[in-house]
Formats: structure tokens, sequence, C-alpha cells
């Protein structure tokens, strides 16, 4: 059985699994509405990895997928700038921050411009203070802080039915 420290697992496709209380929850690039709950996992087909290991798989494995969906009938897509250098995180923070802007509320700073990504997966406002930062503050769709992120893995959010960033 796996210990109490280890929380994360890769089986053989190479996707990333969270070890949670009642089932695992997977974390690589999912379809939309697809169930991410795992309720047992052949103890054959996967081993441990450390917490960074499972971060770094986790961002190269969401960097290489372009992301797709339909929301109210419209088209959307998400696809990483390929930025992956120190040097050109200056670069990503200034196309990131040329996207519309988004009033938003936020409960701790008041009402803010933010930008609308995607980033792992789920939709997120960041707020761009300093373009040389590496990382920035995430907001989920009400305001919240949820973590911070890397700069050169938000994507910039394209809907095709309308032809605009947004």
């Amino acid at each position: 059985m796996i210990n109490d420290i280890a929380k994360y697992v890769e089986d053989v496709s190479g996707n990333i699994y969270k070890m949670l209380d009642t089932h695992f929850l997977k974390l690589s690039p999912w379809k939309e509405n697809e169930d991410r709950r795992i309720v047992e996992i052949d103890s054959n087909n996967y081993h441990i990895i450390a917490y960074n290991n499972a971060c770094m798989i986790i961002n190269k494995q969401f960097d290489e997928t372009k992301e797709t969906w339909v929301h109210k009938g419209k088209n959307y897509i998400a696809n990483v700038l390929n930025i992956n250098t120190k040097d050109e995180i200056e670069e990503h923070s200034f196309k990131i921050k040329l996207l519309p802007d988004h009033r938003i509320t936020l409960d701790d700073e008041g009402e803010s411009e933010l930008k609308l990504v995607k980033h792992k997966g789920k939709m997120y406002y960041i707020l761009i203070i300093n373009e040389k930062l590496p990382r920035v503050k995430a907001y989920n769709l009400f305001g919240k802080f949820c973590q911070w992120v890397g700069i050169q893995h938000c994507k910039p959010v394209y809907c095709e039915t309308d032809n605009r960033y947004i």
C-alpha cells in the first residue's frame, strides 16, 4: 500500500493522479465533462512521484494540449504561446497584458482589471502587476484568490465564433 506522505502517482500512460481519501483525482489533461474521479488504479500500472515532479509533468502536458470547448453555443480555444525561457517571460507577460480587461471585484483588493486565461484546464482571472515577474496571482471566476501560477503556463482564451480574444 502507498504511504501517507506520497500523494501523487503516474500511470503507464503518463497520466498524473492525486491520491485523496476515497479516490484518485486525474490532474493530467482531461476532456470536457470527463469524470476525473477514479476509484481504483491497478497497482502494477502506476508509480509514486513527488509533488514537484507531478507539477512539472502536468505543466508540460497542458502546455502541449490545445484546449477547445463550446459554451453557450460559442466555440473557444486556449493554446499556449510557447514561451519557456526566462528571457521570454517578459514577452509572454506583455502578450497576455494585451488581452481585453475584465473588471472584477476581488475579495482582498477591491475592483481590478484582470485578464481571463486558462491554466491547467481551469479558467482564472490573473492580475499582472509587473511584466518581469514569472508568477502572477490567479483568481477564480468569483474573484477569490486561488493560487500563484507561472505566467508562462497561462493560455489566452480565444472565441472562434466571435473571432476575438476574451
